[in-house]
This record gives structure tokens, sequence and C-alpha cells, in this order.
């Protein structure tokens, strides 16, 4: 299970990316996640814990406007899939950048975002496919390695599973079980001709010669990357994970793509959800996205509009739906980011070591919350209000501790808008 305790340095490093950004951090979210607890659990409950688990697969789409907590719904999803001892792909996606234009790039995304986690606290995750297998390898075979693992009973048998396991592609296959036997005898130039092709990067004449030699042949291409993607997701399970938990986090740029670019990609799109529904044993692919794909985009393509259509939004009472939307949640905006106060007060004093008045910091939330919905209308209420508390909170740290006024709020909010925003008009 995660580790639950909250460090100083853990503490100092949420507040620290809240208060400068207004973003969630990459660990600790637990430690301030509130609302959406309905949510995970109908997602533990109906997947993650039973039907992704026998084999099944199942693809979400989690629809909410800039600044709702799309990104924070994705990393408590990961940490509770990794809880429930799946590996997981969390891709990040640049506005200029979509891997939605070719299969492969989709392969591409996945084998370079797969996260390597260390549950101790502390630890920073790391991310690529090849990284992934050399941390399984190690944590089955329970030491470092070197020659003599390759004698291990531990190492034997999970070569015997990886052999005796179903998988699409014979040459993914191979090339796993020669990437673990490489590694554990430091043949480097071998390592780095099988790390570009299970990456899917471009492989030389050279890369090609050595390949043969351990018995990998073909590339990992256009045609067979969902093949290939496939064969992935039997490698993780084989690899005794519980399966795959593909995260997309589109951040809001699918809005603005248009013309041939957005055909392509849509089309691209509903071929993964295809895919995931059909072809990936034990995965499930979750997207977020802003309302207004789902309001303008989707309408102009009906193949993808079939996939993504629903009579109503993702609940425990309705589980198959596919949109799960962060507009509805299970405490109403007000009573969410009083919540969302109410929890970042004592990780603040964790992190500087200090101690607060919490009920002059409680006032404090409600005030921020009430001027952000009513004042800034334009601006996504959650991120101002959290960056801009965590920012009071310093000032009231370091000055007199005080109930605000309105219009010290609207200073304090007034003064995070721009550092949000970046200057500009935000997009929705």
């Amino acid at each position: 299970m995660t580790d639950t305790t909250l460090s100083r340095p853990l503490a100092r490093h949420i507040i620290e990316i809240l208060g400068s950004f207004g973003t969630p951090p990459t660990r600790g979210v637990q430690h301030f996640n509130v609302g959406n607890q309905s949510l995970l659990q109908a997602l533990d409950d109906f997947y993650l814990s039973s039907y992704l688990q026998d084999g099944g697969a199942a693809y979400k789409m989690v629809v909410g406007d800039y600044g709702s907590g799309k990104s924070h719904f994705l990393y408590c999803l990961r940490d509770v899939a990794w809880e429930r001892n799946f590996a997981v792909v969390k891709v990040d996606l640049s506005p200029t950048e979509t891997p939605y234009n070719d299969q492969k790039l989709v392969y591409q995304a996945v084998a370079s975002n797969i996260i390597w986690h260390e549950p101790a606290a502390g630890v920073s995750d790391e991310s690529g496919l090849t990284r992934f297998l050399q941390g399984t390898l190690e944590r089955i075979v329970g030491s470092d390695l070197s020659l003599e693992t390759l004698q291990n009973p531990l190492y034997r048998a999970l070569i015997d599973t990886l052999e005796a396991t179903s998988v699409d592609s014979g040459a993914y296959q191979t090339a796993v079980i020669a990437y673990f036997d490489n590694l554990i005898r430091e043949h480097d130039e071998r390592l780095d001709s099988l790390t570009r092709w299970l990456m899917g990067e471009p492989t030389s004449p050279d890369d090609t010669k050595i390949l043969r030699e351990v018995g990998v042949t073909g590339k990992i291409t256009k045609p067979n990357a969902f093949r290939m993607l496939r064969s992935l997701c039997q490698i993780v399970r084989a690899l005794s994970y519980s399966g795959l938990i593909l995260l997309f986090d589109e951040v809001d740029r699918m809005a603005s793509v248009g013309g041939k670019a957005e055909k392509l990609a849509t089309d691209t799109l509903r071929e993964v959800i295809d895919r995931t529904r059909e072809d990936l044993p034990g995965a499930m692919f979750v997207y977020a996205v802003p309302p207004q794909f789902i309001s303008d985009i989707v309408p102009k393509y009906p193949a993808l509009q079939q996939r993504v259509r629903a009579p109503g939004r993702f609940s425990h009472v309705n589980h198959f739906s596919p949109l799960i939307s962060l507009d509805h949640l299970d405490l109403d905006e007000d009573d969410l980011m009083l919540a969302i106060g109410e929890k970042l007060i004592p990780i603040y004093e964790t992190a500087f070591d200090t101690q607060l008045d919490h009920t002059v910091q409680r006032a404090n939330a409600v005030i921020l919350a009430n001027v952000a919905r009513d004042i800034f209308l334009d601006v996504s209420h959650r991120r101002l209000f959290v960056k801009s508390f965590v920012v009071e909170l310093a000032r009231q740290h370091h000055g007199q501790e005080h109930t605000i006024t309105e219009e010290e709020a609207q200073a304090v909010l007034r003064g995070q808008v721009d550092a949000l925003m970046g200057g500009e008009t935000p997009p929705y």
C-alpha cells in the first residue's frame, strides 16, 4: 500500500508546487485530495479490483474545464492503480504534440512514459520501458543483478513464465527476455540495440545485425504498433502485474487542433478506444479532455461519437458510462474548496515546522473561495483558490495572523491570476 505518512520533505514539495504553479505535485496528492472519492471507489470496485485483473479492458474519458483537477484526478487514479499492483503509463501531451497522428507514436508514448514506481517515500519515480523492466527484474529476484542472478531460481522461474506466455509478437517476447539476459551479463552494445527496438526508436544496420544475433527480427512500425502494444500488455501481466493503466492528459489541446490533423487524431483516438476494449488484456485507457472536446469536436465524427456518447455520467450506479465528469463531485463547489483549504493548513505547518491558528485560516479559506467564485469568473476557481490560499498561508505565517477582508482577498487573488494565466486570457 502507498505510504500515507506525511514527511516534511514531501509536505514542502506539495506546498512549493501548489504555491508556485497551482498545479498538482507528482507526489502526495492523497494528502489534500477531496471530493472525488466516490468516482475513484467506483473505478476500483468495478475495474481495478475485478474486471481488469481478470483480463478485461476498458476506457474512460475524464472531462473537466481548465484547472478543474483533471491532472489531479489522474494522479489519484494512478496511486489507486499502484496499490492494486498495476503498471501505469502517464502521458502529458503538449499543446503542439499528439501521438494520435500515428499508431506507432501511440506505442512510443506508452514505452517512453511507463513508470517505474518505488513505493518508498522520498524516492522519485522514473519513466521508460527499459527502466521499468530493470526495476521489475530487480524486485523479482530480490537483489542487485550479477552473473549469479542467471542461476537464481526466481529468475529461472521468471524466464520460464515469459517463455510459456502467449504473446502476439514472438519478436517482442524474445526482445524482453534478451533484454533481461544482456542486462545481467552487462552486454552494453546489445542492450543499446534492444533498448532502441523496444522503445520503437529508429534502428541502424548495426542494430539489425545485433538484434538478429539474439533472435529479434522485424521492427515496430505503424501497421504493427497496436500488436506490439498488445504484446506489451501480455508481458506486463506475465511479470505478475495486474494489468496496465494508460493515463493520457491532453492538457486542453484537442479543442484547438482543427483541420486534417484533427480528423487524423480523432480517427486514431477511435482506434485506440476500440483496441483497448478488444485487444489489450488487463488495460484501461483513461483520456482527460476539456468539455469543448465532447461538445464541439466529437459530434463532427460520428464513429467517435458512437463510442463516447453515453446516457449519463460515470458513477457507482452507472459505471458503464465512459464519461467521468469533474463538474459533479461529492461536494459542492464551496464545500470542496473549503475542504481542500482545511487539508492544506496542516501540510503547510509540516512543511515549515510551524503552527497556525486553524480557526483564522479556515475563515480565510472561506473568504478566498467566495471571492474566487464570485468575482474571477473567467479563471478556474479551484486552481486559483489553491494557489492563492497557499500564498496567503505564507503571508500569514510571516506576518500577523488575522482574518482577511474581501478587499485583501481580491488583492491576493488578483496577484495570482497573471501568474496562472501567463498574462493571457484563459482558454476556457
